[in-house]
C-alpha cells in the first residue's frame, strides 16, 4: 500500500469552512491550524527569519485548489480559507501563518491577515479592503509593514501603474450588486492612487535581481492589460523560483520565476516587496 504524504493528510476531505477531516482510515477530525502549528514547533520556524518561514508556510499550500472571488461577501467580513486559495490570499495566509509561528491558531491567523488586508487594519465595509496592489504596496510600507527593495535595484523603469479597471468595468465585480455606487467608490479609491510610482523590473533584467532578493520577498507581477496595474502576485522562493496560486495550473505551485515570466505577455515586469515583522493584533 502506498504510504500517505503528510500533505495529503492535511488536506483529504477539508470542508469549505476550513475545517479539515482525514480519512476514515486515519484519525478521524483535525484542525489544519493544530497541524500547523505542531509542525511549526517540531521544525523551529521560530529560529527562522520571517522570509524563511514566510516560504516554509507557502510549502505547506503547495496543491491546494486554485478558487477566485472567495472574499465577496455582504456584509464585509474577513475570512481565511486553508483549503481554497487565491494568488492574494495564498500571500496573505503564508505571511499570516509566518507571522504567528509557532502558535498557529485560527484566531490568530484572522487578525494577521485583517492588519494586511485592511486599511487601518480595520474591517469597515467593502472599501475598507485593499483592493488594488499598489494600494497594498504603499499603504503598507507607509505603515511599516514592508519595504519596497526593487526601487533600488538596477536596470529598473519609471512606472506609474494604471488603477482605473474596477470603476470602468463595475459589471466584473459581484460586490456592485450590493455595494451602493459601486462605480464612484472606485474612483475615489483610484483617483487616491493616481500618482504612485514604481521602479518596474523588465522582465529582461530579473536574473540581475535575483542577486538582490531573498527568499520570502513579495513579488507584484506588472501588466500591459488596460486598467490593471498588477495581474498576479507571488512569493520568491530562492533560487530563481517562485510560488503562487495559478490559475492555469489550477492549484498553488512552485516554479521557475524567468521561464514563467518569459512566457506571460501581458508582463513587462515586477516589483519586488520585502515583509517586515509587526506586531500581532
Amino acid at each position: 500500500m502506498r504510504r500517505i504524504s503528510r500533505r495529503e493528510l492535511l488536506y483529504a476531505g477539508m470542508g469549505v469552512a476550513g475545517t479539515l477531516v482525514l480519512p476514515g482510515f486515519a484519525f478521524g477530525k483535525v484542525d489544519p491550524y493544530a497541524a500547523l502549528s505542531g509542525l511549526a514547533k517540531k521544525e523551529r520556524w521560530d529560529s527562522l527569519g520571517l522570509g524563511d518561514r514566510i516560504v516554509r508556510a507557502g510549502r505547506e499550500f503547495l496543491g491546494v485548489p486554485y478558487v477566485g472571488w472567495t472574499l465577496e461577501s455582504d456584509p464585509e467580513r474577513c475570512q481565511v480559507f486553508l483549503d481554497q486559495l487565491d494568488c492574494v490570499t495564498f500571500i496573505e495566509t503564508s505571511w499570516a501563518v509566518a507571522r504567528c509561528s509557532p502558535n498557529v491558531t485560527a484566531e490568530r491567523v484572522r487578525g494577521a491577515v485583517q492588519q494586511t488586508r485592511y486599511r487601518d487594519e480595520k474591517v469597515d465595509g467593502y472599501w475598507s479592503r485593499l483592493h488594488y496592489t499598489t494600494d497594498t504596496f504603499v499603504t503598507h510600507q507607509a505603515s511599516g509593514k514592508l519595504v519596497i527593495v526593487s526601487e533600488g535595484f538596477d536596470g529598473g523603469v519609471a512606472w506609474n501603474p494604471d488603477t482605473s479597471y474596477m470603476s470602468t468595468n463595475p459589471a466584473k465585480y459581484a460586490a456592485s450588486k450590493y455595494v451602493k455606487d459601486f462605480a464612484k467608490g472606485a474612483k475615489a479609491m483610484e483617483d487616491r492612487l493616481a500618482d504612485v510610482r514604481f521602479n518596474r523590473i523588465p522582465v529582461d533584467q530579473w536574473e540581475k535581481a535575483f542577486k538582490q532578493m531573498k527568499a520570502g520577498d513579495l513579488l507584484g507581477f506588472c501588466t500591459t492589460k488596460k486598467g490593471l496595474d498588477f495581474s498576479h502576485v507571488a512569493f520568491y522562493s530562492g533560487g530563481g523560483q517562485f510560488m503562487h496560486a495559478s490559475s492555469s495550473a489550477g492549484k498553488v505551485v512552485e516554479q521557475d520565476l524567468l521561464s514563467w515570466g518569459r512566457s506571460v505577455r501581458s508582463c513587462n515586469g515586477m516589483v519586488v516587496v520585502r515583509a517586515k515583522d509587526f506586531p500581532l493584533v
